[in-house]
């Protein structure tokens, strides 16, 4: 093919964006001329061992599909910064993505949850996501209207690695110039990437000035795979002659029409990415306003600019085809509805030796997170930088860390990480920003988080109400001590789990519901509480936090929503560390200064400062430090060496009507959770007594009392449960004398309960057989 002439130029460009899978790109390819001619591409980043850089990025489809929307992100800030005439390198120029969606797009506070929907959507008209092919093999398309890039850049641009050509924008998000190179691991065999760009007319200025025609630019990136001279896989992008192929139009026909058209709006400048035969787990092949939705607004779960889907597959029956997507953190404040009440909240917190992070924790109803579609993730702590998900834990560390196991399932903590030092943040986020590194610094944040959330007065009172509304009808605590130690009494193996503590009981909860709280948007007062005559001096081991006491009539989100929040400043040596603030009453936790000394006394002064204050809200007190505390072994009673328990667990038994509060389904067997802080709180175990194998033995053996199936169901799963959850603890305690860091090694119930689904399949036939055999159940 003749790369001289625009109109072919156009046509085989046109060509490739309308086909639609990788068996037309190559035809198309092959029928120019293009696909056996090596000569007529180039080495991705002009490396030709690039393989190196594209298979260390992201290990989710889904992550490598947010790089490419972050950067439509960065090119349409990039776009509205130099429209205003800035240079997006220079002294004016935004600071951080949040000050650029402020002052580039008029959003509140720069979060576009302080949008209308009607804002967001016209606003989600520069970015689009568009699902193309079949409903087996999606193709996706990303189109936006930012600033475009002219042909001879792209090798500078879209088609460099390692390159600094956005370090110096300080309000982008893509800096190390690879993570755009993520989708081509999951872009079907071949790793086509077809990228179209024209630069935006009114833009140009700099090194753009003088340049003219403004034409598009087109090439298209595939994998050769190893051989001929190649160890390993090579990128490479069409370049005839070393250069982008280019043609002259006044647009390109590229945008969505009505479902199911693809392709029937013009685009006049900006950029188009196309990837044939995406590789997704099943589930997310649906329908794009489903599952796929929900992992985008995860992973994104708040973008300083909306971004608009478009389901134009053929073959689906919906209510709607397109939709526009903010993010995880605007699902939340869009429905207030699905919150518990008062449990949108959160704080500034200062961790040491890794800085200042401000966290968002979200309790959610159950029965907004149960369904076939649920608008929410079922629990965890994710990380963010500028918006983007760059590592999270799911409800297991919540639950292993906290003990909070009957809220961990619904508790949604956003941990916010922008303000870190960009040195910490490169020590904590690997380059492909979807997984932490194993580091003192993530240990360190680690436990600061779990720690705030474990103490936190509001969550661990939803968690005893829950689990006090689970546990009501537990088998009496007489009744279930009795047959344990009947079945134990002859078996020093089994009676080894236990020791002799004191019976486990069921809170009981409160006599009456506690009225709800309702705090002012803007409060009228924050002081100290119960302040003495004379001023609070309070006293702090050298080596240990200490601990303010304050009192409300703040809202609970006072700190943490996204629109018109409050602030807090201190004025002293020591540091704020966090802020509790719940139901009227505010814990503020201060870090002692490293170099300080018994007998030091500090002046601290507290500030508490938001939209609708002139003045702020003084409080003044004195932090005197005294020598250093003994250690803490921790509160509560141990268990005797070598138990598991300091009694018994309380057993539920569960029916049918009652398997969304336990995550059940027909095939569950058992559920496990944590009784509270103290091992003598117990265990709390639920059995599924309408699990289908039970039933299929209650059908079958009619000449067997159903009770009696039921009792060796329930206890020959408990004590199969304890016995793995035995084996963990012992696993621990080893790992600890090696010197190992067992996180996570106890209280992966997950797992026991996970094996217990098979178990339950067998634990019936096997102790019916095996008494058969000894002649103590008649066949």
């Amino acid at each position: 093919m003749r790369f001289e002439k625009s109109d072919e130029v156009k046509g085989l460009c046109e060509g490739l964006l309308y086909a639609e899978n990788e068996g037309e790109v190559e035809q198309i390819l092959t029928k120019a001329r293009l696909w056996d001619n090596l000569t007529l591409w180039r080495s991705y980043g002009d490396m030709d061992m690039n393989r190196s850089i594209v298979s260390n990025q992201q290990s989710s489809p889904v992550a490598a599909i947010i790089e490419k929307l972050v950067n439509s992100v960065d090119a349409v800030l990039t776009a509205e910064c130099l429209r205003k005439g800035v240079d997006p390198r220079g002294p004016s120029a935004p600071r951080t993505m949040q000050e650029a969606a402020a002052i580039l797009f008029s959003i509140p506070e720069g979060k576009i949850q302080n949008l209308s929907a009607g804002e967001r959507t016209r606003l989600s008209q520069r970015i689009l996501f568009v699902a193309t092919g079949s409903k087996t093999n999606p193709n996706y398309v990303i189109i936006d209207d930012g600033e475009g890039q002219r042909p001879d850049d792209f090798p500078n641009t879209f088609l460099s690695l390692l390159r600094q050509n956005k370090t110096g924008i300080p309000f982008v998000q893509g800096k190390f110039n690879m993570g755009g190179t993520g989708v081509l691991q999951f872009a079907g065999e071949h790793s086509f990437q077809l990228i179209v760009s024209r630069r935006q007319p009114d833009i140009a200025a700099g090194s753009d000035s003088g340049r003219s025609p403004n034409p598009w630019g087109f090439t298209i990136i595939r994998r050769l795979d190893p051989g001929h001279g190649r160890p390993h896989s090579t990128y490479v992008y069409l370049a005839p002659d070393g250069r982008i192929p280019q043609f002259s139009a006044d647009a390109m026909q590229v945008m969505p029409g009505r479902y199911p058209d693809p392709y029937a709006e013009e685009l006049q400048a900006g950029t188009v990415v196309k990837l044939w035969n995406y590789k997704l787990p099943g589930k997310l092949k649906t329908n794009l306003m489903l599952d796929m939705r929900r992992a985008l607004e995860k992973n994104l779960p708040e973008p300083v600019v909306p971004i608009r889907l478009f389901e134009r597959r053929q073959g689906y029956q919906a209510h709607s085809y397109e939709t526009t997507i903010s993010g995880l953190s605007s699902v939340i404040s869009d429905s207030p509805g699905d919150i518990e009440e008062g449990l949108d909240t959160g704080t500034p917190l200062s961790v040491e030796g890794v800085g200042d992070v401000h966290m968002r924790i979200t309790a959610v109803k159950e029965e907004s997170i149960s369904g076939q579609n649920p608008k929410y993730p079922k629990g965890g702590i994710f990380f963010t930088v500028n918006g983007q998900l760059h590592s999270e834990l799911d409800k297991g560390f919540i639950e292993r860390r906290t003990k909070l196991d009957y809220i961990a399932g619904t508790t949604i903590v956003i941990v916010d990480c922008t303000t870190l030092s960009e040195r910490i943040r490169e020590d904590l986020f690997l380059g492909s920003r979807d997984r932490m590194r194993e580091c003192d610094e993530r240990d360190t944040l680690y436990d600061a988080v779990a720690d705030y959330i474990r103490d936190h007065p509001g969550l661990r009172a939803l968690n005893a109400r829950r689990r006090y509304e689970r546990m009501a009808a537990a088998i009496s605590e007489e009744e279930t001590t009795k047959i344990i130690q009947e079945i134990v009494r002859s078996d020093p193996t089994l009676a080894d789990l236990f020791g002799k503590g004191t019976k486990i009981r069921v809170p009981r909860g409160t006599e009456e519901p506690k009225e709800a709280y309702v705090g002012q948007r803007f409060p009228t007062y924050f002081r100290l509480a119960n302040e003495p005559p004379g001023g609070l001096v309070k006293r702090c081991p050298r080596n240990r936090r200490s601990r303010v006491l304050f009192e409300t009539d703040a809202s609970n989100d006072y700190l943490s929503r996204p629109r018109e929040p409050g602030r807090i400043t201190i004025q002293g040596s020591p540091t704020l560390a966090s802020v509790h603030l719940w139901d009227g009453r505010g814990t503020l936790t201060f870090s002692l200064p490293p170099r300080c000394a018994p007998g030091d006394l500090f002046n601290m002064t507290v500030e508490v400062m938001d939209a609708s204050r002139v003045d702020p809200l003084l409080s003044v007190f004195r932090v005197q430090v005294e020598l250093d505390a003994p250690p803490s072994h921790g509160g509560g009673k141990s268990t005797p060496p070598g138990t598991l328990f300091a009694g018994v667990p309380n057993v539920r038994e569960v029916r049918r009507d009652e398997w969304k509060q336990w995550g059940f389904d027909e095939r569950s067997a058992i559920a496990l959770r944590s009784g509270g802080d103290d091992e003598t709180e117990g265990l709390d175990i639920a059995i599924n007594l309408d699990n289908l194998f039970l039933q299929n033995e209650r059908a079958r053996r009619k000449n067997t009392d159903p009770e009696v199936l039921n009792y060796w169901f329930k206890y020959g799963l408990c004590l199969l449960a304890l016995g793995m959850l035995y084996d963990q603890r012992h696993s621990q305690d080893k790992a600890v004398e090696s010197g190992a860091h067992p996180e996570g090694t106890t209280g992966r119930y997950d797992e026991i309960e996970k094996a217990c689904r098979g178990l339950a399949v067998t634990v019936i036939p096997v102790i019916s057989q095996l008494g058969k055999e000894k002649g103590l159940i008649k066949p």
